[in-house]
């Protein structure tokens, strides 16, 4: 047992001292795999986790678990931590509810390895099972695999990733497509129409099922079949609570708007507006701060010039000082994305102590690795991702790119959630193999996914998933204006858990402006953007 939780511990990066090594070979596999996973999700600089560094750690680590079982109390006690009031079961709560709880609930560690080509072979496996199981729920009939087709021609499903894909001369499309058998050819007639606008959709490495009759040799198509992510029925929680979603800070950009985030901090401690507003304010209990917390240094080709702050630990500090302000009440959860200080290829590590020990002091802020899936009051789960991959994906699907360009990112999120995968093409953007299978696919089904990147606000759903694009705290850049970006900076949104009432706050220059809906987020699923039907002007200090 020893042994195979030091091997563990290796692949996560780091190692335990014999007191801990020993601490944890009281746990079951189940509880010793959930301590390491933690453990190695946490960003802890030291390499050789001793009871001091855990103690250290502590309030995040019990804040990680999905669980705090028996067996994990029992570790809890062996390491000191079984006080009065410390852990509380149910029945120590005399009836009081205990709302602000979270819970890290997927959070795909940064392997601390060399990577081979076996990995990246691993890495498809992997994604190609993880399709497969959730295709296969879907109780196809005649469901076979490449190989077992061979000349027996016939009616047949298969589950396959897309290799290539061209339109012939007679303007069908024809794929090559790959299960973990063999290779074969899918034709899709443009006369069967709806068929033909599933399919032309396709983007390579896509792992789909497609209905279909032939041979191995030359299969046509039928139907086509996304995993595709959906909920039954919308979730509503007992608590009435707000979560606000931000993004992209970008501090140390000399375009960094940080009156207006101070404006909204103060709103958010109950300083703005006048007593209805405030009241609203200290409803909010949690706030998801989504990756692009600094402008970073050499992200691009003379970035200096567009710096006021030219360190990224400066930049960093400029962040702390601004969530230090935040009251104590509010669970703040903060990811990184590609321009702060952490390795650029996903998943993404936590934001680390070398370069913003500040920000990991902070008692109620919590560092959690990108894409990371986030359970809060109510039973509510939240998918972080910052959206590396939502330029790339525009590229690459041409409604999109000819219809909405950048202006309506959750139409992008949209296609993620059909394919159940947050970056489903190969060479889309820099990705990490992980020894746990592939980090992008979308396993757990999320109430609300929220993503960043765009510096645009749009709201929208996906069968009964909510999807959040954030707003920014950045003026346009020179580099915004070659690209096509259009920022619509100072926006954030409040998701109320009991209602799923959404209100969003505009703290640009002037009176602070609130839209707000009059019932639920109304149901949008095939259009971009929510319209908001009143808008309410809130006075600068007394409403």
């Amino acid at each position: 047992m020893a042994s195979e939780i030091l091997k563990m511990c290796m692949g996560k990066g780091f190692l335990l001292d014999k007191e801990m090594l020993d601490l944890l070979s009281t746990l079951n596999e189940e509880g010793m795999k959930e301590v390491v996973e933690v453990l190695g999700n946490l960003g802890i600089e030291e390499r050789v986790i001793t009871k001091t560094v855990f103690s250290k750690h502590f309030d995040k680590f019990k804040n990680f678990l999905v669980a705090e079982t028996d067996e994990i109390q029992r570790l809890f006690s062996g390491l000191g931590y079984v006080k009065e009031g410390e852990i509380k079961s149910e029945s120590d709560l005399s009836g009081d509810v205990l709302t602000g709880k979270l819970k890290l609930l997927s959070a795909p560690a940064f392997p601390q390895k060399k990577v081979v080509v076996k990995d990246f072979v691993n890495h498809f496996r992997a994604r190609y099972e993880s399709m497969k199981n959730f295709l296969e729920k879907r109780d196809f009939e005649n469901l076979s695999s490449i190989r077992k087709i061979g000349n027996n021609r016939g009616s047949y499903t298969i589950i396959a990733a897309v290799m290539s894909k061209r339109i012939t001369k007679n303007k069908n499309l024809l794929l090559e497509v790959e299960d973990m058998t063999g290779t074969s050819i899918v034709l899709v007639n443009q006369n069967k129409k709806e068929v033909f606008e599933k399919a032309k959709d396709l983007l390579l490495d896509d792992i789909v099922a497609f209905d279909v009759t032939g041979t191995s040799e030359m299969l046509f198509a039928n139907e086509v079949v996304y995993p595709e992510v959906g909920l039954e029925e919308k979730k509503y929680s007992e608590f009435d609570e707000y979560v606000a979603f931000i993004s992209d800070l970008h501090a140390g950009s000399k375009n960094f708007l940080e009156k207006n985030l101070l404006k909204f901090i103060k709103w958010l401690n109950g300083g703005e507006g006048d007593e209805k507003q405030r009241a609203l304010a200290l409803k909010v209990k949690y706030l998801f701060i989504n990756g692009d917390n600094i402008d970073g240094v050499s992200t691009y080709p003379g970035q200096e010039n567009d710096l006021n702050e030219v360190s990224t630990i400066g930049q960093y500090k400029k962040v702390e000082e601004i969530f230090k302000l935040v009251r104590k009440d509010v669970q703040m959860i903060m990811g990184p994305g590609q321009h702060d200080t952490v390795w650029i290829g996903e998943p993404q590590p936590i934001i680390g102590e070398r370069w913003a020990q500040g920000l990991c002091d902070i008692e109620n802020l919590h560092l959690v690795p990108n894409p990371s899936l986030v359970e809060i009051d109510g039973g509510f789960k939240i998918l972080m991702y910052h959206g590396g991959s939502i330029n790339r994906l525009i590229d690459e699907i041409p409604y999109i790119r000819t219809n909405f360009g950048h202006m309506s990112p959750t139409t992008v999120v949209k296609e993620m959630l059909k394919r159940r995968h947050l970056a489903p093409i190969h060479g889309l953007m820099d990705y990490i193999p992980c020894e746990n299978g592939d980090p992008m696919v979308i396993e757990n089904v999320p109430d609300i996914i929220t993503t960043g990147d765009q510096h645009r606000l749009e709201i929208s759903t996906h069968n009964n998933v909510l999807l959040i694009a954030s707003s920014c705290w950045q003026s346009i850049t020179s580099f915004e204006e070659k690209v096509g970006n259009v920022p619509d900076p100072c926006k954030v949104p409040l998701f109320n858990l009991k209602t799923r009432e959404i209100k969003i706050l505009d703290f640009s220059d002037g009176p602070v402006e609130m839209e707000e809906e009059s019932k639920e987020v109304i149901r949008k699923e095939d259009v971009g953007s929510q319209k908001v039907s009143a808008k309410v002007k809130v006075g600068e200090e007394g409403g």
